[in-house]
């Protein structure tokens, strides 16, 4: 998979963890309670490494979120 850069706000993380495995782990878990939520992704903040799990639609621009690595995505 490619790598993509986006911005999100952090408090719109619907869950976040030091670990990759955790992180895909949890997101396709909320990802079968609610399939119907749209896409998720799994982000890696760039600044601090930690991973965190998105709705797809939350992505924001520069000036209003921090930059994340796109790591996945269900």
């Amino acid at each position: 998979m490619n790598n993509e850069n986006v911005f999100f706000n952090p408090g719109d993380a619907i869950a976040s963890s030091h670990d990759f495995k955790e992180a895909r782990r949890s997101a396709q878990i909320i990802k079968a309670d609610k399939p119907t939520a749209g896409q998720i992704v799994i982000a890696k903040n760039t600044k601090n490494g930690t991973y965190a799990i998105y709705l797809a639609d939350k992505i924001r621009d520069d000036k209003q979120g921090e930059p994340y690595e796109i790591k996945d995505k269900l």
